[in-house]
């Protein structure tokens, strides 16, 4: 029996990099949650920005737990700068590195389900160019396995 060859692709943090892609910000750089529920004052969890999670916050957590944590941070960055004193924030990882005067900010994204649905449906049209949708499961928005054995000749890749 030939050995089968699969790829697991998980998109990073997926709607808070929805909401910075369409803000024309990167993702990467940019401190953003997406909050899951509108309305709520306290989400079950909120998706998060890897810039984010630099300051020790949870993938998961909840909108008061990150608040508290960015304070926290924001003490620490406090007492770390010159005069002890914050003079301005910044929702930007890289200025925050560069400028240990900035307080740490972070944007609020407001959800946006069928946006990020259909977000996820774009996407999945990428990999339809590629790969059959019977060697494609879709396991969740932003998370698929694909069967790439008999794609490996095609593009002339090897595992």
């Amino acid at each position: 029996m030939k050995q089968r060859i699969y790829i697991a692709i998980d998109l990073k943090s997926f709607y808070a990099s929805v909401e910075c892609r369409e803000r024309g910000l990167d993702p990467l750089d940019t401190n953003l949650l997406s909050q899951m529920k509108a309305g709520q004052t306290r989400p079950s969890a909120l998706p998060l920005q890897p810039s984010l999670k630099s300051y020790g916050i949870s993938g998961r957590g909840r909108l008061f737990e990150v608040k508290q944590r960015v304070k926290e941070a924001n003490a620490g960055r406090q007492h770390d700068a010159p005069g002890h004193s914050l003079d301005g924030t910044s929702h930007f990882f890289s200025e925050l590195q560069a400028n240990p005067s900035l307080a740490i900010d972070f944007i609020i994204a407001p959800p946006r389900m069928a946006y990020y649905m259909e977000y996820s449906t774009r996407i999945y049209q990428v990999y339809l160019k590629y790969i059959a949708p019977e060697d494609i499961v879709v396991y969740s928005i932003d998370e698929v396995f694909m069967d790439v054995t008999d794609y490996l000749n095609t593009y002339k890749l090897s595992s």
